[in-house]
């Protein structure tokens, strides 16, 4: 899938996030994963602030870029829309010239840099979550990603499972936010993304200490048992927001212009 057909965001899903904070996470979510060749990071930063320029100086809306702090060399660009409608809507955009052929140059060259591609669609899980506090995405300088894989068939037990961490994490008091979101539909959804987005990398030294039998009460037990039969692996990557590539709204750049405002 080319690049150029994978890049819109819908605007204003991200601009009421950043505007009104106590908006929830966009309903769906396009990811698009690049994964880059070793020591091409500096070129694919620059030709990524290509794109997000060409982005800039026509209509198009926005989109935010995380690159990997961890795991393999890789940059996430991420899209949110309202529903498949505003997808398509997306691709008749992307295709439409003169925008078309500058992004076709460009993808050339990021072709280049990359040793492959993958995009993904994710569903936001309001029942999954935990949101202590409203969101503020434009104050979003890092987030951390828990990659988590089910067996298929117990996507139930995996509720039960939030909940109990979700519970856990109200009597501790925790403010850390935790946005989950789907890939796949109902019972037969197998990959979750658990997303904490966070300002400092300082938010993850405080003390998280809420998975012991003191704070869990009757459901430790049920706890473990629930992470041992049913969770097939869990991978974190840590990301750090990289403005360059991205192609911010507005309302990002007023609430927090000395980190998106290009240097």
């Amino acid at each position: 899938m080319k690049r150029q057909f994978a890049r819109v965001f819908v605007a204003s899903v991200m601009a009421s996030l950043a505007v009104a904070q106590s908006a929830e996470p966009p309903p769906v979510l396009k990811i698009v994963r690049e994964y880059m060749k070793p020591g091409k990071g500096a070129a694919h930063e620059k030709n990524e602030a290509a794109f997000a320029h060409a982005f800039q100086n026509s209509k198009f809306p926005n989109y935010v870029a995380w690159e990997a702090l961890s795991g393999a060399t890789q940059v996430w660009f991420l899209e949110g829309y309202a529903n498949y409608a505003g997808i398509e809507a997306a691709l008749k955009i992307s295709a439409s010239e003169p925008l078309k052929s500058t992004l076709e140059q460009l993808e050339v060259a990021d072709g280049e840099l990359r040793t492959g591609e993958s995009t993904t669609i994710a569903y936001y899980a309001k029942h999954l979550s935990y949101l202590p506090v409203p969101l503020n995405f434009a104050k979003t300088h890092f987030v951390w990603v828990d990659m988590v894989r089910i067996q298929r068939g117990h996507a139930e037990e995996y509720t039960e499972l939030r909940k109990i961490q979700n519970t856990a994490f109200e009597k501790v008091g925790a403010k850390w936010q935790r946005a989950v979101y789907v890939i796949g539909n109902g019972a037969s959804a197998t990959d979750y993304l658990v997303v904490r987005p966070m300002e400092s990398l300082s938010e993850m030294d405080a003390p998280a200490h809420w998975n012991n039998r003191e704070t869990l009460g009757e459901s430790f037990e049920r706890y473990r048992k629930l992470t041992s039969d049913i969770i097939v692996s869990a991978d974190d990557i840590l990301f750090a927001v990289n403005p360059k590539m991205s192609n911010p709204p507005k309302a990002f750049l007023d609430a927090d212009p000395a980190f998106w405002v290009a240097k």
